[in-house]
């Protein structure tokens, strides 16, 4: 180990110096606790801090506060003082130091005391390593989540996750998406499997933009679909208005974007799309099996969402909202237009539906 010694007496210090050699450390040595602060700041393999409790300037009991204010390191603080009464070592291990020598100095007494720190700071950098590792794996974690979720849902998704995550789900009230290309089918069949696989990617890269920035989760992908939830598996009294923004967004600025991507590499003019929007309860977790889970958002909220994208075919409008969702909106957003009152299919009552105004 890296042995500081500081003491304002040159005696003192070169004694713990020749001891701390002799007992197989490398000393170094600060004539004063100015000194000895400086050298801690510039060397971080120092281990442990010999001090003298009493020296002009900066005396030991100041430089252990330092010490103990250093972040991510931990020095072993071993403070020297003449005075054997317990009041003084009370008082200097509430300060923050580990250990206290007397005067004068035993050799066996700061053997045994460099054993100890010896012991600690190895436990200090196990503990410090550990903790990075920890912070490692839980940046590989939160990055793969937000492959599916916003940063900001991902950081509060692991740490609520203290008892794992198992199979099960949770009622919620969210607003369901799903959205698919129009014509994509036929597309693909006249195009090589490199260039489909692009064209989806570039779509649905897209999409999720699109989605992520109102914070929304993205359910699943399916070929060129998209199922995503808003306000679920996190709450959000907004989401209503989260997704109708995503919509609108992935309508006036996305899509348009990945069409005049297709236009650049000469593989078309582009797309339209259908986007259904519906909202209510919806029963959010992991299905599947204890080998291999998924997240979902189910009920009939869901299915009426993905009934409503496909009864945008065929029709002027990119986007079926339905009644629900306009209905839970907390901002009137302007632009919406009633278009009709719709058959669902698996549905008593016929159900309202909105889309933006001045679609072809």
């Amino acid at each position: 180990m890296r042995v500081l010694c500081a003491s304002d007496s040159p005696t003192w210090r070169l004694l713990l110096e020749r001891s701390v050699e002799a007992l197989g450390h490398e000393p170094v040595t600060a004539e004063d606790g100015m000194e000895a602060w400086k050298l801690l700041q510039e060397d971080e393999a120092i281990d442990v801090c010999v001090t003298d409790r009493q020296m002009p300037g900066m005396d030991g009991d100041e430089l252990c506060r330092k010490i103990r204010e250093l972040d991510g390191r931990y020095v072993y603080v071993v403070l020297l003082t003449a005075q054997d009464t317990s009041e003084e070592v009370i008082d200097g291990m509430e300060i923050g130091a580990d250990d206290y020598l007397i005067k004068p100095l035993d050799q066996v007494a700061l053997a045994t005391r460099l054993i100890a720190a010896e012991r600690v700071t190895a436990l200090h950098r196990k503990i410090a390593e550990q903790q990075a590792e920890i912070e490692r794996l839980y940046g590989k974690l939160k990055d793969a989540f937000k492959r599916f979720v916003p940063e900001s849902v991902a950081d509060q998704i692991i740490t609520r996750s203290d008892e794992g995550v198992k199979l099960g789900g949770i009622s919620r009230t969210a607003t369901v998406m799903f959205t698919d290309l129009r014509g994509f089918t036929q597309f693909s069949e006249h195009m090589e499997p490199e260039q489909v696989i692009d064209v989806v990617n570039r779509y649905l890269g897209e999409m999720s933009e699109a989605i992520l920035a109102e914070e929304g989760t993205i359910v699943a992908y399916m070929g060129d679909g998209i199922m995503a939830v808003f306000g679920a598996p996190l709450e959000q009294p907004d989401h209503a208005d989260r997704a109708l923004r995503a919509a609108r967004a992935m309508l006036d600025t996305h899509l348009p974007r990945f069409s005049e991507w297709m236009k650049e590499n000469e593989l078309g003019e582009g797309f339209r799309m259908g986007i259904g929007l519906n909202s209510g309860s919806v029963v959010s977790g992991n299905v599947g099996s204890e080998k291999r889970l998924e997240y979902t958002a189910l009920g009939d909220t869901t299915n009426t969402a993905a009934r409503l994208e496909g009864m945008t075919k065929g029709t002027p409008h990119q986007l079926y909202c339905a009644q629900t969702t306009h209905d839970m909106l907390v901002e009137d957003p302007g632009d919406l237009v009633f278009v009709d009152e719709v058959d669902i299919r698996g549905r008593d009552q016929p159900l309202g539906v909105w889309s933006f105004a001045g679609e072809d």
